[in-house]
């Protein structure tokens, strides 16, 4: 009993087997339809040759053309036409003159004027391989695909159909309405019609050019994202960095790392890990940030934690807010505060919250301090509040000292040159002997007073409206009367070359009356 239920079972399984290889082998056969079957078995029994409107379907895949020899041993077909037509899909559909069509491994090679059409792109070829199972095209002897006003050409190329996904090699190029880019390795979405850039690319508009490692363009929302060496330059301005980000219909960029924007035409320079802007708005700096403002050989460097800056519609900055950790170092002038603000067609500036200015070996202090610009030489500033300026001798271990409500100063070629105190004026100053010897500590309160510089050295004071002031030998003035109230001494914050403003800043201290 048992004996015979297992030849039933093996029977089964037999004749399951059998049906499953014949079905693999119905469904690996090309089926034919023609005007004209020829065969003859005496000269070569394996081929049929069908002639006259013929049709040819294999599996899903459906081919029309004037000519087809059938190899019935190999399942390989050689099809001939003006132009032969697959259907491979819904959506894919081939056009050639010379068709090798394998059923056993599901490739097609066609050839001569050779183009293949799906929903979103056509690509045109001399010759193609085609991966049915895959649902690959291949081409090695150049290639052109067009989707939606975007032209993409390389010699070498592959086309993803399932996944609407080209890969260009080889000179690979794009052209559209906004840009031409030329690299050695690219890819396209048809779908999203975005390219990605795999090689390094060189990108011209009309009014930029641009060059990457690496990146994509979304060619449907005219947006670029391109990362490693990259550099974007038009006519005035040059903006380079490891990532930039570009939305041309909103003008809104961003950029991280290395970023630098060089405008050779307003002779600035910008720099930061991380930058944001809309074109002829605004622009926002962080991490790292440094303006340079390039004058002759004699640029200023400015650092802030963030730099805000406004511009109007020609691209001209107008207004430069500067946040958190202000320094900038120029070789005759430097300055530290917490805050500061630029208005440029009005040329001020004003310095906010433990403002200092150093000029040769004077310090300047106050509440806040507002600069006019007369030119890129000569400039006004003004102390506001707690204004005091102080100067060292005998290596820093002596301070001449100018203090009082308001202080007027007037830079002239770099240099200070003169001080005028308003208001509640007072002064300790070293009278010193041609060889540097002291000969007393002159002491005087008044309501006004001016002082005259030399190569940044006090060399005259001129004291106004009846001054209260006494000449003091060195040893009957105390030392706690040799620094007036308020004094600070803040040399240790100051910048000696270009690097020191991303260091050390100012602690900020709460003006002692509103700043007006």
């Amino acid at each position: 009993m048992q004996a015979k239920i297992f030849r039933i079972i093996l029977c089964i399984v037999l004749i399951a087997n059998a049906a499953v290889n014949i079905y693999a082998q119905k469904d690996k056969k090309i089926y034919f339809r023609a005007q004209l079957l020829e065969y003859d078995e005496m000269i070569d029994p394996d081929i049929e040759h069908y002639t006259g409107d013929v049709i040819f379907r294999h599996q899903k895949t459906i081919g029309y053309c004037d000519k087809a020899d059938h190899n019935r041993s190999t399942n390989c077909m050689e099809a001939y036409g003006d132009p032969i037509i697959i259907v491979i899909n819904d959506s894919v559909k081939l056009y050639g003159k010379y068709v090798i069509y394998d059923g056993n491994s599901r490739t097609v090679s066609i050839h001569n004027n050779v183009i293949l059409k799906d929903k979103s792109a056509t690509l045109y070829t001399d010759s193609l391989f085609y991966d049915l199972d895959k649902e690959i095209a291949y081409y090695v002897q150049g290639g052109k695909m067009v989707s939606d006003g975007n032209k993409l050409t390389s010699e070498i190329g592959q086309y993803h159909t399932k996944t609407n996904m080209a890969y260009l090699y080889d000179n690979a190029k794009l052209t559209n309405e906004s840009y031409q880019a030329d690299c050695e390795k690219a890819a396209f979405n048809t779908s999203n019609e975005t390219v990605y850039f795999l090689s390094r690319t060189h990108l011209i508009t009309e009014e930029s050019e641009i060059f990457t490692d690496r990146g994509w363009y979304d060619t449907k929302h005219d947006i670029t994202n391109i990362a490693g060496n990259a550099e974007l330059y038009n006519k005035e301005q040059s903006l380079t960095g490891d990532s930039l980000y570009y939305d041309n219909l909103r003008k809104f960029g961003r950029g991280w790392k290395n970023v630098r924007l060089v405008d050779s035409v307003k002779n600035y320079i910008l720099q930061g890990d991380y930058i944001e802007f809309v074109e002829k708005e605004y622009a926002d700096v962080t991490d790292s940030s440094l303006l340079t403002l390039i004058n002759d050989g004699d640029s200023l460097f400015l650092h802030a934690d963030t730099l805000h800056i406004l511009f109007d519609s020609t691209s001209n900055p107008t207004k430069m807010y500067a946040f958190n950790h202000v320094k900038f170092f120029q070789k005759d002038l430097q300055g530290a505060c917490d805050s500061m603000t630029y208005f440029v067609e009005e040329s001020l500036i004003t310095m906010y919250f433990s403002p200092v200015v150093w000029s040769g070996e004077n310090q300047l202090t106050a509440d806040s301090i507002v600069f006019r610009i007369i030119d890129s030489l000569n400039m006004e500033l003004e102390l506001r509040h707690s204004a005091f300026v102080a100067s060292p001798l005998f290596k820093e271990t002596e301070f001449n000292q100018v203090k009082g409500l308001r202080i007027i100063g007037k830079i002239h070629d770099q240099k200070l040159t003169r001080v005028d105190v308003i208001g509640n004026a007072e002064c300790l100053y070293y009278i010193l002997e041609e060889d540097s010897s002291l000969i007393g500590i002159n002491s005087a309160i008044t309501s006004e007073m001016t002082l005259i510089f030399d190569q940044n050295e006090i060399s005259t004071i001129t004291f106004y409206n009846n001054p209260d002031g006494k000449l003091y030998p060195d040893k009957e003035l105390a030392k706690e009367d040799r620094l007036l109230k308020d004094f600070k001494w803040l040399n240790t914050y100051r910048p000696n070359e270009v690097m020191d403003i991303f260091t050390n800043p100012v602690l900020r201290e709460t003006p002692n009356e509103e700043t007006p």
